[in-house]
C-alpha cells in the first residue's frame, strides 16, 4: 500500500500541471459534465460535503459554486494537486470551500461528520484492498441516510466515443481498470452499508448514487 501511495504522489506531482486539461477535453459542455450533474443533485442547504481524493478540486469547486450554503471540504494525498485546487478556490472567491491533505483510507474526521460524500475519477485506479479501505472510511464518516456520489469512467454508448474510450483512458490506466468496469455496484456498495439507488450515464462517465443505511 505504501508503494502505491508513493507512486500516486510522484505521478500527480507531474499531472497536477496538466490535469485540468482532461476536464476540458472529456467534459466539453455541461450536459457531458458529471461534476455539474453532481452539483445539481445537492440541495443548496447548510450541509457538510466531503470530496474524497479531490485532486485539483474540480468537483469540490463545482459543488461550492452551485451551492453556496454547503460547506465543502476536499481531501487528497497530493500536495501538488491541492495547491492547484486552493488557487482555483481563491480565484473563484469561494468562502464555503476548503482543502486538506489527508489519507482517504485513514481519515481524521469523526464518525458521522458529513451529510454527503463524493469521490470522482479515483476508484478505478486503485487496488481492491485500497478501494475497500476507502469505502469503509467513507461509510464511517457519512451520517446515516447520508448520500454517496461516485463519478467514474463508463463505457460510452456512442460509437465514436467508444472508439476514443478504447484508446483513452484504457491506454493509460492501470491493470485494475478493466476489473473496475465490471463492478456490480449494488452488490459492491452493499458490503459497506450502502443502499444503491441509481446510476446516471454521461458520455464517458457514470454518476453512481447510494445512501448510507442505518
Amino acid at each position: 500500500m505504501k508503494k502505491y501511495e508513493d507512486r500516486v504522489k510522484t505521478l500527480y506531482k507531474v499531472l497536477s500541471k496538466v490535469y485540468d486539461l482532461m476536464d476540458l477535453i472529456v467534459f466539453p459542455d455541461e450536459k457531458a459534465n458529471p461534476r455539474k450533474g453532481l452539483a445539481n443533485h445537492l440541495p443548496n442547504e447548510q450541509i457538510r460535503v466531503l470530496d474524497v481524493c479531490c485532486g485539483t478540486g474540480n468537483s469540490t469547486i463545482a459543488i461550492g459554486k452551485k451551492n453556496i450554503n454547503n460547506t465543502v471540504i476536499g481531501i487528497d494525498l497530493s500536495s501538488d494537486m491541492l495547491k492547484v485546487a486552493i488557487n482555483k478556490a481563491i480565484e473563484n472567491k469561494l468562502n464555503n470551500t476548503s482543502f486538506k491533505k489527508m489519507n482517504a483510507s485513514k481519515m481524521d474526521f469523526s464518525s458521522g461528520s458529513f451529510d454527503v460524500v463524493t469521490i470522482s475519477l479515483a476508484l478505478h485506479e486503485m487496488p481492491q484492498e485500497l478501494m475497500d479501505l476507502i469505502l469503509t472510511e467513507i461509510s464511517r464518516v457519512l451520517k446515516t441516510n447520508g448520500k454517496l456520489y461516485i463519478i467514474d469512467w463508463d463505457r460510452p454508448k456512442h460509437p465514436l466515443a467508444a472508439v476514443l474510450f478504447s484508446i483513452f483512458p484504457t491506454l493509460f490506466e492501470p491493470k485494475e481498470f478493466k476489473r473496475f468496469l465490471k463492478i456490480d455496484w449494488r452488490q459492491f456498495l452493499g458490503r459497506f452499508a450502502f443502499e444503491y439507488k441509481y446510476l446516471e450515464h454521461y458520455t464517458f462517465t457514470k454518476l453512481v448514487v447510494a445512501i448510507k443505511k442505518g
